[in-house]
């Protein structure tokens, strides 16, 4: 394979420390109800050990062996040690310095397994589970062994002489102690299914899909953790006699309330799914109408998914991973440069009149990466693929996922080619459906949100360089809307691809008043594919069609490409932003439609400041444009939303990075935090105007 050369603008380094590793997979030769409960006790030991620094690995899956290879090879440090702890009570006593007791939960009220890892997670303790049996981690830990504390006992707590349910009484409870106390942080929610999980018939089969493992990330961020039906029709198979709609009204109460905590202000990132292999799924409901049924519901409370679905689910070390994040900071990573007009004309795709040939133009999505645990288990090898770089792709990366799992996009910018390109998956810096950010917001009632929304997607698309959302997905929320559209030209300048037949717009469209473009997906079929793609070959004429393929390798596209080359040559595949160069200057017919493009490539902007300091900072940009640009103006919004304007005279061809350094003086005696942005100008017309989001970042005035 063929590696485009790539600079990186930073060397991330890691602190050396020793590391405690535990061998989990034993564990699952036991009962299924120590199964479920050593991975619970390991998540919870996850997200407490690990959340100043990374001290515990846990090995679970195949997954975390080839991971703590690849950090022993890819920026971390020689001399990291590690020890290898044999036995559950050494590792609790290995770790007593962030362990302060037990919370105990009640096996006959599983919901309160749930409550201990939100519990865990404010209180520095662990969960275990009460079942006074020989060698149980109960027996272990509190009356044998260490002998530790029990702080907090939910057994017996809850009765169901609230709601008529017990496991709706527990959440209730759980969201009203700690949610509208702000002891947990309603940022960090997770929904995952809870102790009932060693009830399910499909349990025995499933041995790693508890997802208990997977509770580290929101243990160490103090967050909440829940599992209730996102149906009001019926009553969920775990709690059969309670009252209908019980449970979806226990759900929207905590949802409202991880709304008001927030005030608002940001969206909660859920990590977790419709737990469907075990619950909430039958004759009635299926699994893909629950999964967008879940989607519709959170959206409407400003909450994105982070989507750990079945059945490559289980993510050990997030809470560990997350430390690769902390030394990269603010850095951002940057993509292959946009095409130039002149290769486009030298590829034939378009002439010097700026007419775009008669081709069919086919983009390959490869998807779908909405997930970190999808991707933690499953990308690495689906991208060190042979073929990789023989055929244009669209990697569809929620940029958002590196919350959770950073440690695979250095690699992944590192070792592109200059084919592989990175697009935003479902629907964007996080999965929702995109109108309900919109009046009137079914389930909630509360304001619109799409600024909210803008915002948030600006600063993941800017600090990945992600000019393209891949899929925007509406499912149960309907059809989209000329408003949602419009919501997405803000930030995602290369347009969106939409999930097909839920627009009204054409296959292929600019959206009203600006430049961005909107697509149409085709799901490849799994069948005869190459005949499948060549049946949207449009003869005499231009069509751009998009392709969306789920967990293939580059192997597979590049075989179908040229499976489809070999039957219809004037079929040509092309990068996603080729695609929407062209696409762009076909539909508008505008020869300055693909000028003013920019990428704010670095800046040397400290992040802490005080009144008074002089600043000298510098600025990188690159010209993505077709157009030379010359005689501009860089302005930057800084601490204390104080205004600053510095001449851009810098003459820059396209693909052109050039740096210019300026100095200012800090003006601001109101210490806090500020948003901070900057973008260039020409006279007084922003190039946000051009469909170049701002750079925004913030700064911490001491």
């Amino acid at each position: 394979m063929k590696l485009f050369v790539c600079v990186l603008l930073w060397i991330p380094t890691v602190l050396a420390t020793d590391i405690l590793v535990y061998d989990l997979r034993p564990s699952t030769k036991l009962s299924l109800d120590d199964v479920y409960e050593y991975a619970h006790l390991l998540g919870a030991l996850g997200g407490l050990a690990n959340r100043d620094s990374p001290r515990l690995y846990t090995i679970y899956t195949d997954s975390d062996v080839r991971w703590q290879g690849f950090m022993n090879s890819f920026y971390w440090p020689a001399n990291a040690n590690y020890t290898t702890v044999e036995s559950i009570v050494d590792l609790v006593r290995a770790l007593s310095d962030v362990v302060k007791g037990i919370v105990l939960y009640d096996p006959k009220v599983p919901a309160t397994s749930n409550l201990a890892s939100t519990a865990a997670g404010v209180f520095n303790l662990i969960p275990i589970c009460y079942r006074p049996v020989p060698n149980s981690l109960y027996s272990q830990l509190v009356t044998e062994g260490p002998q530790l504390q029990v702080n907090i006992s939910y057994v017996n707590m809850f009765t169901g002489n609230v709601t008529g349910s017990a496991k709706a009484d527990a959440y209730l409870w759980a969201a009203q102690y700690f949610i509208d106390s702000k002891l947990a942080d309603a940022t960090y929610l997770g929904y995952y299914v809870d102790k009932w999980w060693a009830q399910s018939p499909n349990a025995p089969g499933a041995l790693r899909e508890n997802l208990a493992i997977n509770h580290d990330w929101i243990i160490k961020h103090r967050g909440f953790v829940f599992d209730l039906s996102p149906w009001d029709d019926e009553a969920p198979n775990d709690d059969p006699q309670q009252h209908i709609g019980t449970d979806f009204h226990a759900l929207t109460t905590i949802l409202l309330k991880v709304y008001q905590q927030l005030n608002g202000t940001k969206f909660s990132t859920v990590s977790g799914f419709v737990p469907w292999l075990f619950k909430y799924v039958d004759e009635k409901h299926g699994g893909v109408p629950s999964e967008w049924r879940m989607t519709h519901v959170m959206t409407a409370f400003n909450i994105v998914i982070d989507a750990d679905a079945c059945c490559v689910d289980p993510f050990t070390n997030a809470a560990f991973f997350s430390h690769y994040a902390s030394v990269q900071g603010h850095h951002r990573f940057i993509q292959n440069p946009l095409p130039s007009r002149e290769e486009l004309i030298q590829k034939g795709f378009l002439n010097e009149q700026n007419v775009v040939s008669q081709k069919t133009y086919a983009l390959f999505y490869a998807g779908d990466y909405d997930s970190a645990a999808w991707f933690a288990n499953l990308f690495k090898n689906l991208w060190d693929d042979p073929k990789r770089g023989s055929v244009p792709v669209g990697w569809a990366v929620n940029p958002s996922l590196y919350d959770r799992f950073p440690l695979l996009h250095p690699y992944l910018y590192v070792t592109r080619t200059a084919t592989d390109f990175f697009v935003s998956g479902d629907s964007g810096a996080g999965y929702l459906n995109p109108t309900q950010l919109f009046e009137p917001r079914q389930f909630s009632g509360l304001p619109r949100a799409d600024d909210l929304w803008i915002k948030r997607n600006r600063f993941y698309f800017n600090k990945f360089n992600i000019k393209h959302t891949g899929f925007v997905i509406n499912g149960e929320a309907g059809a989209l809307t000329s408003q949602s559209d419009l919501m997405y030209t803000k930030f995602s300048p290369m347009g969106f691809t939409r999930q097909r037949g839920y627009t009204a717009l054409n296959e292929t469209a600019l959206i009203a008043g600006t430049r961005v473009p909107s697509f149409s997906e085709t799901d490849l079929s799994d069948g005869d594919e190459v005949k499948q793609v060549i049946s949207f070959y449009r003869p005499n004429d231009v069509r751009f069609v998009v392709f969306r393929g789920v967990l293939r390798n580059a192997t597979n596209y590049a075989n179908l490409a040229n499976g489809v080359q070999q039957a219809q040559p004037n079929m040509v595949f092309v990068d996603p932003y080729t695609f929407a160069l062209l696409t762009r200057i076909h539909l508008s017919q505008d020869p300055t439609a693909n000028d003013d493009l920019v990428t704010y490539f670095d800046d040397s902007l400290p992040l802490t400041v005080k009144n008074g300091d002089q600043i000298s900072a510098n600025f990188s940009i690159r010209n993505e444009g077709w157009n030379v640009l010359n005689n501009l103006q860089l302005k930057l919004t800084f601490a204390c939303n104080v205004e600053y304007t510095f001449d851009w005279n810098t003459e820059m061809q396209h693909g052109d990075v050039k740096k210019n350094e300026y100095q200012f003086k800090v003006n601001c005696a109101q210490p806090g935090s500020y948003m901070v942005t900057y973008q260039l100008y020409r006279g007084d017309i922003a190039f946000e105007n051009y469909g170049n989001p701002p750079w925004t970042s913030s700064v911490e005035v001491l």
